[in-house]
């Protein structure tokens, strides 16, 4: 018996927002404060990049079991410009997703695909890039240079430093993931399951 398994959607109407007018260097994280998401791989990394980029900001959105030790981890290593702005609501999600210079998903493992990759790609955030897990792979192997060893700190610093200096290799991510997250709209997948029914 053959099968066919279709990809998780994402309503690309739903996403569609004022995209702002970006200043500086700003990074995006969305996710729960818990381990295996890689909040605390992408403080690390942060740290080592703002020895060459000092004025890079890091905002953080989303509450979880970690929260107060990345705060504290931050203060203690003078982290001014990360900004933790906790739970956001699905109805600013959007919005908090299209200020991203780079949107960064560091999870370390256990993802069976990558729905908030698609998300980020959706509200026009300049580059997205994910942890090397199976499921976050999945999503961005047609942009290879978007996945990341995230705890390999040196790296993926290097890594962001790369997504702030190459704006050439920015301008072609970011073409190719606002046409890679087409075809996971949910008006494609849609035609092709309602397909399959009518079989």
């Amino acid at each position: 018996i053959s099968s066919t398994v279709l990809p998780n959607v994402v309503n690309l109407d739903d996403f569609k927002t004022d995209k702002p007018k970006r200043s500086g260097f700003t990074l995006v994280f969305l996710g729960r404060l818990v381990e295996r998401k890689g909040a605390s791989e992408l403080l690390a990394a942060f740290a080592k990049l703002t020895k060459v980029l000092p004025q890079a900001r890091l905002i953080i959105g989303g509450s979880g079991v970690q929260a107060e030790q990345l705060l504290a981890w931050s203060h203690q290593h003078d982290l001014s410009h990360v900004k933790f702005a906790g739970f956001v609501q699905e109805k600013r999600k959007a919005a908090f997703l299209a200020q991203a210079d780079v949107a960064v998903f560091p999870s370390l493992g256990g993802e069976s695909f990558g729905i908030v990759l698609l998300e980020a790609m959706a509200a026009g955030a300049g580059v997205v890039i994910g942890g090397n897990n199976p499921g976050y792979a999945s999503v961005l192997q047609p942009t290879p240079e978007a996945l990341f060893n995230p705890h390999d700190a040196v790296g993926f610093a290097a890594l962001l430093q790369r997504l702030h200096d190459d704006q050439l290799l920015v301008q072609r991510l970011h073409g190719q993931q606002q046409s890679l997250v087409k075809q996971y709209d949910v008006a494609v997948i849609g035609k092709k399951l309602l397909s399959y029914y009518k079989g």
